[in-house]
């Protein structure tokens, strides 16, 4: 085999993964979500802010478990759910359902300077903006408290 194939595959992979996080924003729509914080300290990974989010409640009928979702713009401009359901279907965001919250794994914790995370739990009512790409990938951007 070729001594320079490797090292080409290597970097066209990582190429790839670059491309493929930067293609949420290119490609996604953005969304502003309510949020609330708490827990803003992991001693292993720094400060980040856990966050739940109180638009994102789950219709009746909806078991808890996975669920998959889309996203659309409310009319006071934060997100909210705009279709729901227990099976797949293209362009939706993986959830799961406890106790009529919906939770995404990649909104759940938003890493932040060391040193802000105090100031964003004191907040109380902040606001997370995220790309969304067509193909239900998700890329928190920046999160700041809301002013109402």
């Amino acid at each position: 085999m070729k001594k320079w194939l490797m090292p080409v595959l290597q970097t066209v992979f990582v190429a790839l993964l670059v491309v493929s996080f930067y293609a949420t924003s290119w490609f996604g729509e953005q969304y502003l979500l309510r949020a609330e914080p708490y827990d803003p300290f992991d001693p292993f990974y720094g400060e980040y802010v856990m966050l739940q989010y109180p638009d994102l409640d789950a219709p009746a009928g909806i078991s808890d478990g996975a669920v998959y979702f889309t996203l659309t713009a409310g009319e006071d401009g934060y997100a909210v759910i705009d279709r729901i359901e227990e099976r797949p279907f293209f362009g939706a965001i993986n959830g799961s359902k406890y106790d009529r919250r919906i939770v995404a794994p990649q909104l759940e914790n938003f890493y932040v300077e060391q040193g802000r995370g105090p100031e964003l739990e004191e907040a109380v009512d902040l606001e997370v903006t995220i790309d969304v790409a067509p193909w239900g990938s998700i890329r928190p951007i920046s999160i700041a408290p809301r002013e109402e």
